[in-house]
């Protein structure tokens, strides 16, 4: 066989031959002539070829047949096996040898065999080997780093009536394509403004027109409707329904009384008073006493003048109802405005009131204006006694006082009178105890009425009467009131008469309004629908509302441990207190299954006036009637019902210190203002947070109970601060102006501040435990509920979304539903941000918006925006 070396190209089996016999030689004494072996074996391209590459490789040109090439390979392999011709198998291999392992062969095979290949195939080889590799290397790191799957993307969308519905209600104000990092007004408010303007309300609403007054307008539209539904008359002469029909028809129909028939009323109550020293034909002020006339105005009309009466909780347990007595009533809305930095609009648009009363009363225009600034300077007169009291060191807070003692501290008072007009039927002596709430003002105003003049006393309880009648004569003294009110709250148009009606219908008779809408027959006015569950739209509310009732007293207590200013005794009287607490849904149900316990209330109310404005004395006969049958044996039901509806200003969501207990109107439960079906976040973002509003703000309270434990009550119970904000911190970033005014604010315009800010980190905590809870399928401690049963029948395990905010999360829904709490728009021609504090005791929305982003830190974050790290002092 002719071997052609000029053509030899090395194969992978001469490659492996030439391996195996390089490792033969390895283990030869002659040095020498291993490495000429070695370097022939290396790929010298002149070394000669062995004699199986000779086999192996032949010429292309060659006429070796089949047989012949595959014996020679056989030959070849029988070489390799049996360790040369002289069948000597290779020295042993120890693990110290130095002869290279297997897989280091396999690797020198592979790699001279990758060399041996052309540039062009090596490179590509190399190339697909680095691509596979970095393709194994971006799966593993995808695999390790894989980000989560948004919850939105993988839960369903709740298509429900009431999951639309919440969306449409945040979205019809909300403007969420702008960030809410940069422009978070316009992302939680953008469309605000311009809803306001095509609603019903625009130029009515006083002040400004915020969420609190856009469902205060929702919910006496939805009483107007309900009371139109009533029948006139019902069984009886003197039914429930036809006595709210005939108030508000009264009312509706207050403009066909004219302008000489309201004069004749005005001067019929005054001359009850012994007349007004401003008409000629009144008797001479020497005759009038002025005791006596307090005593009247107060058990006739409920008009308080230089002190008030009322009937509180005392302080001592078991807080059973104490006569109270405080500082009594002034023409305008706050003390601040009769100070030296007082608005001048509202001051003149009030000496303006004065004035134009006197002159529709027949007075010449000259006496009218001495009239108005008489009534404004004497007023002041007595806002300066009462703040020089406050401002000694020696006071006396909230002390129990036999009427005795209290006479030798007020002497020119008639305390002792007023009571016994007040409260007929109860023994009132000088043994009798009543709670003072700052004994150095009732000796100031006990000294400043026994060194005025008659005048100025006759005029100031003349005025007091006319401006509790002016709102209900004839047009042109309602006007007069409408004018002063726009000096106030900025100039709007006049409200519509069915506002007003319904208006007075809910404040003076609330327990029969709330009491006709909770009866049975009231269900053929609902639309709520029932669920597969068999929940209808109240009973699912109030079950969602026990859930969140204990989740928020949870975090209180647990926000309360965090409280350092507090005092740590202070501190657990106010968590037993919440451990204690119960909750109230709406009016007893034994009070609804009486048919005639409603009818039976409101017995002594009679409404047979001929003229509106004459059941200002009857409605205020019926609520003195009410306050005295408090100071009596009630049961527990009639002190529910008591704690609900004798208050001045019955609340929807109240708190009774009486009962330690929560009362929730079923009212507020019935309405859109939340529902269970709802997005967790939206109802933790509103009802949440008016639940712990109206427990914080009772804190105060707590202490001054807490306080009767370690001081001596007979020396009066001193007034603990339950916060003093730091003022410094929530002006931060302020403009100067409003860092001066938070400055000048009322203690209790801070305090309402305070609590606002309090309740909403408290409820964005509780939202977080709450959610927790349920994916967790674990208890809500204190609720004492089958957890499994209630979380999946009030569809809260099956965490839907909403339409248009179905990228939002539990903590961006909260955020968003909240900042919305705060919307609102004012009237053009007033800056009443400024004076609201003054008007209210409650700082402006816009103000509050932009406070409450930046001190809760839980807000922007949630929106992925920065978020100050500090945070004020004071505050839960």
């Amino acid at each position: 066989m002719a071997i052609n070396q000029g053509k030899y190209k090395p194969t992978i089996c001469a490659i492996d031959e030439v391996d195996d016999r390089s490792f033969k030689m390895h283990n030869s004494q002659d040095e020498i002539g291993g490495k000429q072996q070695l370097q022939q074996i290396e790929g010298s391209e002149t070394a000669p070829l062995t004699t199986n590459q000779q086999k192996l490789h032949m010429d292309d040109g060659s006429h070796l047949t089949p047989k012949d090439l595959e014996a020679a390979r056989q030959d070849a392999l029988n070489e390799v096996s049996g360790g040369g011709a002289g069948g000597r198998t290779p020295a042993a291999i120890t693990p110290n040898s130095t002869h290279p392992s297997t897989n280091g062969l396999r690797g020198r095979r592979s790699f001279d065999a990758l060399m041996s290949l052309p540039r062009k195939r090596r490179i590509l080889y190399v190339t697909t080997a680095c691509l596979c590799a970095l393709l194994l290397l971006i799966i593993i790191l995808l695999l390790a780093f894989w980000p989560e799957v948004p919850f939105y993307l993988r839960a369903p969308l709740c298509l429900e009536k009431e999951c639309v519905e919440s969306s449409r209600q945040l979205l019809l104000w909300a403007n969420t394509s702008k960030s809410p990092c940069h422009e978070t007004y316009e992302w939680a408010c953008g469309n605000f403004a311009s809803d306001y303007a095509n609603h019903d309300y625009f130029v009515i609403k006083r002040g400004e027109w915020n969420y609190e007054t856009y469902n205060e307008y929702q919910e006496l539209n939805e009483l107007n409707r309900f009371i139109s539904m009533l029948p006139s008359s019902g069984e009886g002469a003197y039914s429930v329904e036809s006595t709210v029909s005939s108030l508000y028809r009264s009312c509706r129909e207050i403009d066909s009384l004219d302008k000489s028939q309201s004069d004749l009323l005005l001067k019929r109550a005054i001359n009850a008073l012994d007349g007004w020293q401003a008409f000629r034909e009144s008797n001479r002020l020497q005759s009038w006493d002025h005791k006596r006339i307090i005593v009247l105005i107060q058990a006739k009309y409920g008009i308080f003048p230089y002190y008030r009466v009322s009937v509180e909780n005392g302080y001592s347990n078991p807080h059973d109802y104490v006569i109270t007595l405080d500082e009594g009533e002034i023409g305008l809305p706050d003390k601040y405005f009769y100070g030296n930095d007082a608005d001048e609009e509202v001051v003149r648009g009030y000496k303006l009131l004065l004035r134009d009363f006197a002159i529709n009363m027949g007075i010449v225009s000259r006496e009218a204006d001495l009239f108005a600034d008489d009534i404004f300077h004497y007023e002041r007169r007595i806002v300066n006694h009462i703040a020089d009291a406050k401002a000694s060191g020696d006071r006396q807070l909230n002390k129990l006082m036999s009427l005795a003692e209290l006479k030798t501290k007020a002497p020119s008072l008639p305390i002792l009178e007023s009571l016994q007009a007040l409260f007929p039927k109860t023994k009132i002596t000088e043994d009798t105890e009543i709670l003072v709430r700052d004994v150095e003002v009732m000796n100031a105003l006990s000294v400043l009425l026994s060194t005025s003049d008659k005048k100025p006393i006759n005029n100031f309880i003349i005025w007091s009467l006319a401006r509790q009648m002016l709102p209900h004569l004839s047009k042109e003294y309602r006007t007069l009131a409408e004018n002063f009110d726009h000096a106030v709250y900025g100039r709007t148009a006049s409200y519509p008469r069915w506002l007003i009606c319904s208006k007075v219908v809910r404040d003076w008779l609330p327990f029969a309004v709330d009491a006709l809408q909770q009866q049975p027959p009231r269900q053929q006015f609902d639309t709520a629908t029932s669920n597969s569950k068999g929940l209808n739209k109240t009973q699912g509310n109030e079950e969602l509302l026990r859930l969140m009732f204990y989740s928020l007293r949870n975090q209180l207590k647990d926000s309360l441990d965090q409280a350092k200013w507090l005092d740590p005794a202070a501190r657990q009287f106010i968590q037993k207190k919440l451990n204690e607490m119960r909750l109230q849904f709406g009016i007893p149900d034994e009070v609804l299954g009486q048919p005639n316990y409603l009818k039976q209330y409101y017995t002594e109310l009679m409404l047979t006036n001929l003229y509106f404005v004459e059941h200002l004395e009857s409605i205020w006969t019926f609520r003195r009637t009410r306050m005295e049958k408090k100071l009596g044996t009630l049961g527990m039901v009639d002190v529910i019902v008591s704690e609900m509806y004798t208050r001045d200003n019955p609340e929807p969501i109240a708190y009774s210190n009486k009962l330690n207990m929560l009362l929730v109107s079923r009212v507020l439960i019935s309405s859109n203002y939340y529902d269970y079906r709802y997005p967790v976040a939206v109802n933790f973002a509103r009802i949440g947070t008016d639940i712990l509003e109206a427990l914080i703000d009772n804190f105060s309270t707590f202490l001054l109970q807490f306080n009767t434990q370690s001081v001596d009550i007979s020396d009066g119970i001193p007034e603990i601060r339950y916060a003093q904000p730091d003022v410094n911190c929530l002006a931060a970033g302020q403009p100067p102006r409003l860092v001066h005014e938070l400055n000048d604010l009322s203690s209790s315009a801070l305090k309402s501040f305070h609590v606002t800010l309090s309740a909403a980190r408290t409820a964005a905590r509780a939202l977080s435990s709450f959610v927790g809870a349920i994916d967790a399928g674990s208890a809500i401690q204190g609720s004492g509920i089958d957890q499994v049963n209630t979380y999946e029948a009030l569809g809260l395990t099956r965490r839907l979304r909403v339409p248009g905010l179905r990228s939002f999360n539990e903590n961006e829904l909260f955020t968003l539903a909240y900042m919305q709490q705060h919307c609102s728009t004012t009237i053009a021609d007033k800056d009443y941000a400024r004076i609201k504090p003054h008007v209210e005791s409650q700082l402006a929305e816009s103000y509050l918006f932009n406070a409450t982003w930046q001190h809760i830190q839980f807000l922007p974050r949630s929106t992925n925006c920065a978020a100050a790290e500090a945070s004020c002092s004071n505050l839960l």
